[in-house]
């Protein structure tokens, strides 16, 4: 394989929420008919790797199975719906609670791929035009939804740069480690952040 291939980096909620959320963009086309993220599964976005080459990736994935080693598994916290504002359009996306542990927890992950602080969530109706939006946000706004999942691995995807193969598929999926307790992990960094600074930050590495 000698082409460039673009991956993603995502954490996948399991099948009962990727369900829901698929019966939602269904749903939401009723309202206001096809639109990009239509057709993508529930995820979420950690970093995309935009145009690159195989070789390139492959020799990093082994230290990057062993620094997650050092991230128990999370329990995320769906609680009903909100929107990105992105001036001439908007995302609307499944609302994850947000707790200092969460942050504590996505901040350590981060710390591995040199990602900017983000929010994470679950995309429903990705980038929609403003008109779309005002006819789609009533039937979000307010909406209930709270559930409870738990992430065990991190997943990278993988699709051609250029080509007929534009769907993601699994490229690797990496655990992380059971064998830490979330509660430890909290306790560490709550009671001595700077071990845990020190901890992660020694198994840190820029991707590119």
């Amino acid at each position: 394989m000698t082409g460039y291939q673009d991956y993603l980096i995502i954490l996948s909620p399991p099948d009962e929420v990727s369900e829901q959320v698929k019966r939602l963009k269904y749903s939401s086309s009723t309202v206001i008919g096809e639109y990009d993220s239509l057709f993508s599964k529930a995820h979420i976005s950690i970093q995309p790797w935009m145009r690159k080459k195989p070789e390139w990736v492959t020799p990093l994935i082994p230290k990057l199975q062993r620094d997650l080693q050092n991230l128990p598994p999370i329990t995320l916290n769906i609680d009903g719906f909100a929107y990105f504002d992105q001036q001439e359009t908007a995302t609307i996306y499944a609302k994850l609670v947000s707790t200092p542990a969460t942050k504590a927890w996505f901040k350590s992950l981060r710390k591995y791929f040199n990602t900017p602080s983000f929010e994470p969530h679950i995309t429903v109706a990705r980038s929609i035009s403003k008109d779309n939006f005002n006819k789609l946000w009533p039937y979000f706004n307010g909406r209930p939804w709270q559930q409870e999942f738990k992430v065990d691995r991190l997943t990278i995807l993988c699709r051609e740069h250029i080509g007929y193969q534009q769907r993601y598929k699994i490229y690797r999926e990496m655990p992380f480690n059971p064998r830490i307790s979330f509660d430890d992990f909290m306790q560490l960094k709550l009671k001595a952040p700077h071990l845990l600074t020190n901890w992660t930050n020694s198994q840190q590495f820029s991707l590119f």
